[in-house]
């Protein structure tokens, strides 16, 4: 494919601050990553460590890249921060499940498209079923990507000869760039009616970890259909920048460090020892560590107002997303028999945004069977569609450095290790992040 030009090849140097603020972000939340060499054959590998001083970048590949060795010319594609960005090195060392790289000099902002597009989660249930014509040519059906007034992105799941309705093997040769289909549907978008019928023509198909995408050009839709497309891309990103924006790189992360902004601790008084701190309970990472004591003037933390605590408990809405009705209603009963008066529900993410637009919210807690970087993805989502959201609780299979590092960076208060026991640690944990 010609879609990834990076201009000439690099000569080796050192990589910028941006460049690498870049690939470690991308190595903190293991962002999928595309590596095509000079033919542009492509593999899928994750980023499995940077080495400065050695100018290095080591990949954790997914699978093989036969045009890859040593001295060759690769480059990289990955999504950071809901961009498309690039960059190009040379392959210094080529080993069975692993690669390893120059640090690239540059990084380039590879978007294809100059509009914005709205992000979909497959959770939302958004799909689309393409067909070139109703007798003979090729049927497409997957789950939307993306969505723009321009066009969309779909992960093919499928695809038939239509005359004979046999299935087709899905990679880029299924179609040429610029095949028409005159029916594209599209079902359960957000925001729009339930089911639009456009036409359009292939943009790109390109082959990644998850399978084959297809980038599909609308041709001009109905004035009605444009502007519910244009709602919903409009309530979840801003416009897409011209240049790739600046990133600082995060330095001196801690892997318990607190998502919340840091406690003050008291002045130390000379001649006495403090206290060693208390433990973390193993189900919760504490919101912030306890103010540490000292022996000659004991600081003591302000007395808890427990009369603000119940007002807060009965008036703030508390919105609580998970997956199955049993655990809505299990969650349900202990915030009830604890006084917290208004508890809304969601199993879904539509069912989510809605409830998000309750007045006086206080509290979101995310605890579904969604993996922790979809998880991720939606917040970021819920960030750009609501201008105010209330402190957020994560749940999460497990926490890593990694992990407390991507959550902070979206704006999670809490995170939760699960399974966690409904019990007075964990309704306290809830008081003490209400608004």
């Amino acid at each position: 494919m010609a879609l990834f030009g990076f201009g000439k090849e690099k000569k080796g140097g050192d990589a910028s601050e941006t460049v690498l603020a870049y690939l470690e972000d991308a190595q903190r939340v293991r962002a999928p990553i595309t590596v095509l060499d000079a033919r542009k054959k492509s593999a899928s590998a994750t980023i499995q460590g940077i080495n400065e001083g050695e100018g290095t970048l080591t990949l954790q590949m997914g699978g093989p890249l036969v045009g890859a060795e040593k001295g060759s010319r690769i480059d990289l594609v990955f999504m950071a921060d809901a961009l498309r960005v690039g960059v190009s090195t040379k392959a210094t060392e080529v080993r069975s499940g692993a690669m390893v790289l120059e640090l690239p000099e540059a990084i380039e902002l590879m978007e294809r498209r100059a509009s914005p597009r709205a992000r979909l989660n497959p959770k939302e249930g958004a799909t689309l079923t393409a067909l070139s014509s109703i007798f003979e040519g090729v049927g497409l059906s997957g789950l939307l990507e993306n969505i723009s007034e321009g066009g969309c992105r779909v992960r093919v799941e499928k695809a038939i000869n239509i005359k004979d309705e046999k299935r087709l093997p899905l990679g880029e040769a299924l179609l040429p760039v610029g095949h028409p289909f005159m029916l594209l549907k599209l079902n359960k978008v957000p925001k729009c009616t339930a089911a639009m019928e456009l036409a359009g023509k292939v943009a790109y198909l390109e082959s990644t970890a998850g399978g084959l995408v297809v980038g599909l050009a609308f041709e001009k839709p109905r004035a009605d259909l444009a502007a519910m497309i244009r709602n919903l891309v409009s309530s979840r990103c801003a416009s897409v920048p011209s240049t790739l924006p600046p990133k600082t790189r995060r330095r001196q992360e801690a892997v318990g460090e607190s998502l919340l902004p840091e406690t003050p601790r008291p002045r130390q008084v000379p001649g006495h020892e403090e206290h060693p701190p208390k433990p973390l309970p193993p189900a919760v990472i504490e919101a912030a560590p306890e103010p540490t004591a000292v022996n000659t003037t004991e600081v003591v933390a302000p007395p808890r107002n427990n009369a603000l605590v119940r007002l807060k408990k009965r008036s703030r809405a508390v919105v609580v997303l998970v997956s199955t009705q049993e655990h809505a209603d299990e969650l349900s009963a202990f915030m009830d028999a604890q006084g917290y008066g208004r508890v809304f529900m969601a199993l879904g993410l539509g069912e989510l945004r809605e409830l998000l637009r309750q007045p006086n919210l206080g509290l979101l807690l995310l605890d579904c069977d969604a993996s922790f970087l979809d998880l991720l993805e939606e917040v970021r989502s819920l960030r750009d569609e609501f201008h105010e959201l209330p402190p957020i609780v994560m749940a999460a299979e497990e926490v890593s450095r990694g992990t407390v590092i991507a959550a902070h960076r979206v704006g999670v208060s809490q995170l939760l290790i699960k399974p966690y026991a409904l019990d007075e640690g964990f309704n306290s944990t809830l008081e003490d992040l209400l608004e």
